[in-house]
């Protein structure tokens, strides 16, 4: 029974993801000697047809009925060849655990077992994935519907939809075979597992300010070098300045050409800041609001490019510039514990911070330099 090579370029777990078929001999061994984790048990039919030999194997004895004997063989025979058939079956597979690292509370994402068939003559069937969500508790079968041809795979979905924030990990308890006959279980230990992030779900909020541009809300100004506004300063011509630019009285005077500088006008980004503390906020349905409300607040203001810094305090600031910076905050909000130990960093209070308080412990209020802005 040749077997194909693991590819090397996946993760793969299961008997056959060895990089080297195991030697047929050692095979045999793991046939009466399981290796740690695997075993086989009796699926209920099973228990029921042991119970009926032992019923048959009493009354053989007892009445010396070769008939019995002959019938008491052939189930004896019928139980060791499903437990042979059951191992071979599984000992062809390997298999992987695909999932995004990251989820959202109340949306379906996609978690995929891929099975691969590494026999090169011979279909494989009947296979059963056992997977689990550890913080969420949550559990799901996966079957194998139909046989999977010599060196072909199927893919296992899971259509998951978290319910609550958290970080978790999602793994395969085990795997099962059922084949051929179904009254033994051959059990081999799942051994995949990916840590992924449930962000906290998008959340309704009323704006409670509408002033100025940007965002909707107003904050200070910023003064930055631009072609606009007021002059802020004068310096040397370099090459490609454009002539509109050039202080042409300065220049008469010095003999040589002299820039001036203008300053731009910029509506200031904004900066979140979280507290997490658990005597901010009187319950968890409010902290998981504030949770939720700071996630939808920061996705709004970055894709209006308001958003410069988040931050939760006890840790470092993290400068959003793109995406990716924005999905790591996240993955910070999804770890959030709200009877957890926070330290009270101190840290510079920049002008347009954000924070967030409660109101009557039933709503989430966001405050700009003392005054609501938002609240959920």
């Amino acid at each position: 029974m040749a077997l194909i090579v693991s590819k090397d370029q996946f993760d793969w777990r299961g008997p056959a993801s060895t990089r080297k078929p195991k030697p047929f001999s050692r095979r045999v061994v793991e046939l009466f000697v399981p290796p740690k984790g695997e075993k086989v048990l009796p699926t209920a039919s099973g228990m029921m047809l042991i119970l009926v030999g032992l019923c048959l194997g009493l009354a053989a004895y007892n009445t010396e009925n070769n008939i019995l004997f002959i019938a008491l063989s052939l189930l004896i025979a019928t139980i060791v060849m499903s437990g042979i058939f059951c191992w071979s079956n599984i000992i062809s597979a390997r298999w992987r655990l695909e999932t995004g690292p990251t989820f959202r509370v109340g949306e379906e994402g996609e978690i995929a077992v891929v099975v691969e068939n590494a026999r090169q003559r011979f279909p494989l069937f009947s296979l059963q994935f056992e997977l689990e969500s550890e913080k969420t508790e949550e559990f799901r079968e996966l079957y194998v519907q139909d046989s999977i041809a010599p060196g072909d795979s199927a893919r296992l979905v899971w259509r998951y939809k978290p319910t609550m924030r958290c970080r978790t990990t999602i793994r395969i308890l085990e795997a099962t075979s059922l084949f051929p006959f179904g009254f033994l279980k051959k059990h081999v230990p799942g051994g995949c597992s990916n840590e992924v992030s449930i962000w906290p779900a998008r959340i309704e909020y009323r704006r409670l300010k509408n002033l100025g541009s940007g965002f909707g809300w107003q904050g200070a100004s910023t003064k930055a070098k631009g072609t606009t506004g007021e002059l802020i300063g004068l310096r040397g011509y370099s090459r490609g300045d454009a002539p509109r630019s050039i202080h042409w009285k300065v220049s008469a005077r010095q003999g040589t050409l002299v820039v001036k500088q203008n300053a731009a006008e910029s509506q200031a980004r904004y900066t979140l800041q979280v507290n997490p503390s658990k005597y901010l906020w009187p319950s968890k349905e409010i902290f998981e609001r504030m949770c939720s409300f700071v996630a939808s607040l920061a996705e709004d203001l970055f894709l209006a490019g308001d958003l410069d810094y988040c931050r939760i305090e006890g840790g470092a600031e993290v400068k959003i510039s793109r995406v990716s910076d924005l999905s790591t905050f996240f993955d910070q909000i999804s770890s959030l514990e709200w009877d957890g130990e926070s330290e009270m960093g101190a840290s510079e209070d920049p002008g347009n911070a954000v924070i967030f308080r409660h109101e009557d412990g039933t709503q989430v209020v966001a405050y700009v330099n003392g005054k609501a802005i938002a609240k959920a």
